[in-house]
């Protein structure tokens, strides 16, 4: 028979060392998560787990401190990065991203950006959710969030508001506001407990220019009058301020102005053809919780 530790110990084994979930733990033993957890909290108390916090890991924390300390944050989540390869980094942002939010919020209603990491985002935690996840999206413009994902299939809802991102004309905006699915999706946006946003970068690769949804020349005058980056198609210069643009009018997308009012808004972005997005939607207050990577986190700090 086993004894209280031996079976402590085992439990700590397939956490720690199997990397399976409290759940499957559970499930595998037949005892409730509540007891797996109350169990791990004891292998550590009764120095039956030691944890080591290795240097690299320990200075990271800090630069997290110290970031959300500089752009008044409530957290930042900072990933190690692969100089090498930077066209990992949306990748493995998109994966911090879905285990933060499975672990930190409990309501299924997430307010959702478009772009391709946001995607990665939503695809990742269809998967690992253990509840049917509700997403409602923050814009118009209904292909560039079905481009290239599959999470309307699985585990989880999608809300789109049924119009392009960039209307015709301003008749037609007000029009669609007035719309009753349009009305009940604004309701959503205030209910949700999380709304993740990408940043986006004045390059030839950002998802407006790459889906035809914004013509070539009007990116490149938006870029000459000052722009460094994008939240939601609202475009703002390096201190964060907002950029003159003639779109604006017809723009079908939640008012940057208000996004900090929602609950926990998340920024999803990183690598070095960002930072100097990711730095002006901080110094413009958008986004209160950062997730990046780590050589963008130190250049945040410089």
């Amino acid at each position: 028979m086993e004894s209280d530790n031996d079976y402590i110990a085992k439990i700590a084994w397939y956490y720690y060392i199997q990397k399976k979930t409290q759940k499957e733990i559970a499930e595998l033993l037949n005892i409730s998560r509540m007891r797996v957890i109350r169990l791990l909290e004891k292998a550590e108390q009764e120095n039956l787990v030691q944890i080591h916090i290795r240097k690299d890991f320990s200075d990271r924390f800090d630069v997290e401190k110290q970031l959300a300390e500089k752009f008044n944050l409530k957290d930042v989540v900072i990933i190690p990065a692969d100089k090498q390869r930077q066209d990992l980094i949306p990748d493995e942002l998109a994966k911090a991203a879905s285990i933060y939010i499975k672990e930190h919020f409990f309501s299924n209603i997430i307010n959702i950006g478009y772009g391709k990491t946001v995607g990665k985002i939503l695809n990742n935690l269809s998967q690992i959710s253990e509840k049917k996840l509700t997403f409602v999206s923050l814009t118009g413009g209904v292909s560039l969030y079905l481009l290239n994902n599959q999470y309307w299939a699985g585990n989880a809802n999608l809300y789109l508001i049924p119009a392009p991102l960039i209307a015709s004309t301003t008749e037609l905006v007000d029009a669609i506001k007035k719309e009753s699915a349009a009305i009940e999706i604004s309701k959503m946006h205030e209910m949700a407990e999380c709304t993740v946003v990408g940043i986006g970068a004045m390059s030839e690769d950002t998802t407006m220019l790459k889906s035809g949804t914004i013509r070539k020349e009007t990116f490149e005058l938006i870029r000459m009058r000052g722009a460094v980056g994008d939240i939601l198609a609202y475009f703002f210069d390096e201190n964060g301020q907002l950029v003159e643009n003639e779109i604006y009018n017809n723009l079908i997308s939640y008012p940057l102005d208000k996004l900090s009012k929602l609950k926990n808004v998340i920024g999803v972005a990183g690598g070095e053809s960002k930072r100097h997005a990711i730095k002006a939607a901080l110094c413009g207050n958008y986004v209160n919780i950062l997730i990046t990577d780590e050589d963008t986190a130190k250049w945040l700090l410089k």
